[in-house]
């Protein structure tokens, strides 16, 4: 039943391209090899066009969906009046007219939780029941003591697992790596095309980038070992 009451008629079935040439060969008890790999092959476009079909219908009912959280536990331009503070409860529920909205449970925060949880996104880390988000591992400070991972919440399912900031900071690594290589340069691609990514390109920047952070640190353990050797001597 749709929205007018009316019965929903059902979903017509699928015709099989090529259907006629296969029903004319149905009886038959030997096919070549080049009949068979032509109807697998005509077989293979429809059922990946039939894919194609219902992953971007899912995208687009995906959007709509994000949209509606968005603006339900996101940045929503409507601000509750806090200015009677009986209006809300220990619990950080905040009563008002429609439904109750709850407030992240973090100290000093005041943005709308998340659904099925007591955290907005930002702080949903601190709720220890969650399994979508772990932390970005991206190294935002070296330290002596070792270094500092960013640790801004980023889905498990993200590869790599980088925050946004993160993420487009490895994108303009990787693309300075491929001009430095040669495969950006206007006399062998068009500008309009984009380069194609050869791992053997990626593989040599990454281990460049990894030599470099070693002579660093070298360079910097250096002068601290000369001087513990020069007050052993000295003692």
């Amino acid at each position: 039943m749709d929205e007018s009451g009316s019965a929903s008629s059902p979903p017509r079935p699928m015709v099989i391209d090529g259907g006629g040439h296969d029903a004319a060969l149905a009886n038959s008890r030997f096919l070549t090899r080049e009949e068979v790999l032509r109807r697998r092959l005509r077989r293979l476009k429809q059922l990946s066009r039939c894919y194609r079909g219902h992953y971007w219908a899912l995208m687009e009912e995906l959007k709509s969906k994000y949209r509606e959280y968005y603006w339900t536990y996101g940045k929503s331009p409507f601000k509750e009046d806090h200015a009677d503070s009986d209006n809300e409860n220990p619990n950080g529920v905040v009563s008002g007219v429609g439904d109750d909205i709850v407030r992240c449970r973090f100290g000093g925060c005041k943005t709308k939780a998340m659904a099925l949880t007591k955290y907005c996104h930002a702080h949903i880390l601190s709720d220890s029941k969650q399994m979508l988000y772990q932390g970005c591992r991206a190294v935002a400070k070296n330290l002596p003591t070792g270094p500092s991972f960013c640790n801004k919440p980023v889905l498990r399912s993200m590869v790599p697992s980088a925050c946004p900031t993160h993420y487009q900071l490895g994108e303009r690594c990787l693309a300075r790596a491929l001009r430095r290589a040669g495969a950006g340069a206007g006399n062998t691609i068009p500008p309009n095309r984009k380069p194609t990514l050869k791992f053997h390109v990626i593989a040599s920047e990454f281990v460049h980038q990894i030599q470099n952070k070693r002579k660093v640190a070298l360079k910097d353990t250096a002068p601290k070992a000369e001087t513990e050797k020069e007050t052993k001597l000295i003692s």
